[in-house]
């Protein structure tokens, strides 16, 4: 009975090796920026997704004012924070450079016109690219727009 029972658990394991990595199918459709008003404002914490390698990767950004500009952290679900060095908003574009141990990361994608998600284009050091997602918690805190922060 024991032997068949580890037969079976071998199996199995084996059986899960030899598939492939399941792969998580992303769309960024942040929709349009909002004509004419105020740009999105970033502040707050982020639930973050990304795929690297086919392997889902979850996490926790947090943005916040430095002065006039932003600045923030990621925290990934598997590894040690990380400082978001830039974080440029043009419209509905974002730009975001993450120092990493190994060099930077970058991420270019779009906000929505509501400023409550972003989706885009993760890539790293090596050049390899990676689709991320992040969708912004709800908060009570509203900090002031970045038109009248100080400089």
């Amino acid at each position: 009975m024991m032997m068949d029972l580890m037969t079976l658990v071998v199996a199995a394991a084996l059986a899960t090796q030899s598939k492939p990595a399941p792969q998580i199918a992303m769309t960024c459709d942040a929709g349009e920026a909002a004509v004419g008003g105020e740009p999105a404002n970033l502040h707050g914490q982020w639930d973050f997704l990304m795929t690297p390698r086919g392997s889902p990767s979850f996490g926790l950004m947090t943005i916040g004012f430095v002065g006039a500009d932003y600045g923030g952290s990621l925290a990934p679900a598997r590894t040690a924070p990380v400082v978001i060095r830039t974080i440029s908003l043009t419209g509905n574009a974002i730009h975001m450079v993450v120092g990493a141990r190994e060099g930077d990361v970058l991420f270019d994608g779009r906000v929505s016109g509501k400023g409550d998600y972003m989706c885009g284009t993760v890539t790293y050091h090596g050049g390899e690219t990676f689709p991320m997602v992040a969708q912004k918690r709800p908060s009570t805190y509203q900090s002031p727009p970045q038109s009248e922060r100080a400089r």
